[in-house]
């Protein structure tokens, strides 16, 4: 019987624990999040393209979309969008939507609601070329701005633009109050922004903190009191912060602390969906590199699964390609064309005419095959050429490590003073045509190749809406780039967000950070 009593108190006892762990996981309001970032330039959204401004420009103004967890477009301001043609879009906003008051601008109890007529205005601001906004040319492809009603804009775009709702495009252009800039003029609305999002400024302390609190209109109440934002420009620092609870959330964890963080209770670690891309470029017109078996037998002489797992551990996958996780194009089939051969790849250089030479290295026509490779100083990168250069001068390759400035290595790219480097890091939905179209040889296309195939592929996938058929578009031409060796792709580094385990409905910051969206309402637990 004592037995039976005790096994119903410890019934009982599990069922409290439960239900108090139930109630403490539901969320609740209130509290203040702070953030850190390395910096904030400017608080008026259209001059800015950095994503720490906009980490806090995020929470001040609405967007027609923003960019979800997933990389997709979600409604923001805009609550519905439809495309009747392939050039024509349809924004439906949000009715009771009022921009933020007690300011210089509207008193308190004094504001009005956000119509279709600011959206025409922000976005006419943004290609205006007065304005000098970083969006401008993302925009261009924008033919006219009708505004249909208070609550409904129509975009017309020259040609069809799959992209247009893209985190460097409308989801990163700020819809403002064409009053504020008038009254306050653009040096202090850059100071005292005025928006609609779902906090609003307190303060802004130039290279120390911006501190926000609670919009109480926005259509989604916030459960936050409010956040601040704390300038720490070193990561490590940050991290420390973190540690020591007097920051919750730091939007920059060094690879470096990231294995340490992974074991902290504490601390919960969120990796990016994208993996950013990392790859060698050739010139495809520097000899001997405008030889397609020289190109395939550097390609096949590494091991390169071994040195991105050596190098990285879990945070980072080998790539075979240039498009990576997460976005449309993925294609981990092609793993089958970057065999390691070296004894095939030695092949491929005797076929292509080189030999052993008297000191050992491979030699045509009295000329060593030497091979320099340029990178930037960043450590892990510096890491994986140098795993490279070691084992192409086993297989008698003169092979070198160049470690350049980013001014000179950027310089270098675009004037082809390159055979073989470290490449641009394109990883958006676009990136296929910035690397690789001949339109764009000696700017983003660092390899200064060209072939009418891709080009065309290229050029239909640009304009394609539909994502599926885009998709497929996409995959042909990597298939094609792949094939021709223009690359070599090395691996898909992951970045990582860290949060107090204290911070709950957190999604990591796409190009929005979202504190609230559709999707989330971050929350504290006290």
């Amino acid at each position: 019987m004592k037995k039976n009593r005790l096994i119903g108190l410890a019934i009982i006892a599990m069922l409290v624990l439960s239900l108090n762990t139930s109630v403490a996981a539901a969320p609740r309001e209130g509290g203040m999040l702070s953030i850190a970032i390395k910096n904030v330039g400017t608080l008026d959204p259209h001059l800015t393209s950095s994503d720490f401004d906009f980490a806090v420009l995020s929470q001040i103004f609405d967007t027609l979309v923003a960019t979800g967890k997933d990389s997709l477009p979600i409604p923001d301001l805009a609550r519905s969008w439809e495309n009747p043609d392939d050039v024509t879009w349809v924004f439906h906003l949000r009715e009771g939507v009022y921009w933020h008051d007690d300011n210089a601008v509207f008193p308190k109890g004094k504001s009005r609601q956000v119509v279709a007529a600011d959206v025409k205005y922000s976005l006419e601001r943004v290609l205006d070329p007065e304005t000098k906004s970083p969006y401008a040319g993302a925009l261009k492809n924008i033919t006219s701005i009708d505004v249909i009603d208070d609550f409904t804009i129509k975009l017309v775009t020259e040609s069809a633009d799959p992209f247009l709702l893209d985190a460097i495009r409308l989801a990163g252009v700020a819809i403002i109050p064409k009053e504020a800039v008038d009254k306050l003029g653009p040096a202090r609305f850059a100071r005292e922004p005025i928006g609609s999002g779902p906090f609003q400024l307190v303060k802004f302390i130039p290279d120390d903190q911006v501190v926000l609190r609670r919009n109480e209109n926005y259509w989604k109440k916030p459960l936050l009191s409010g956040v601040t934002f704390k300038i720490i420009p070193d990561d490590i620092v940050t991290v420390m912060a973190l540690e020591a609870g007097d920051v919750h959330v730091s939007l920059s964890v060094p690879p470096s602390e990231v294995d340490r963080l992974r074991g902290d209770q504490r601390i919960r670690l969120y990796r990016s969906s994208k993996g950013w891309y990392r790859g060698l470029g050739f010139n495809v017109k520097t000899p001997p590199f405008d030889e397609l078996n020289v190109r395939k037998a550097l390609a096949m002489a590494t091991d390169l699964e071994s040195a991105v797992s050596n190098v990285f551990g879990e945070n980072a996958i080998r790539a075979y390609g240039q498009v990576g996780p997460g976005l449309l194009g993925y294609d981990p089939s092609l793993k089958e064309l970057w065999p390691y051969d070296p004894d095939g790849a030695l092949a491929l250089l005797k076929e292509a005419g080189f030999t052993s030479g008297p000191d050992g290295l491979l030699q045509r026509d009295g000329q060593k095959l030497t091979v320099e490779i340029k990178t930037m100083n960043e450590p892990a990168r510096v890491k994986m050429v140098t795993i490279m250069v070691t084992q192409l001068r086993k297989l008698g390759i003169d092979a070198k490590l160049a470690i350049q400035e980013v001014g000179t290595w950027v310089a270098d790219l675009q004037n082809g003073n390159t055979g073989l480097f470290m490449d641009f890091a394109y990883s958006g939905p676009t990136g296929l045509h910035a690397m690789f179209h001949s339109d764009n040889a000696g700017t983003s296309n660092a390899h200064f190749y060209g072939n009418p195939e891709v080009d065309a592929l290229l050029s239909q996938g640009s304009v394609t809406i539909d994502p599926k058929e885009r998709e497929a578009i996409w995959k042909k031409a990597q298939q094609k780039i792949m094939e021709d060796v223009v690359v070599i792709p090395l691996y898909f580094e992951f970045g990582y967000t860290a949060a107090d385990a204290k911070v709950n409905d957190f999604i990591p910051q796409e190009w929005n950070l979202n504190l609230v969206s559709e999707e989330n309402n971050v929350w504290l637990n006290r």
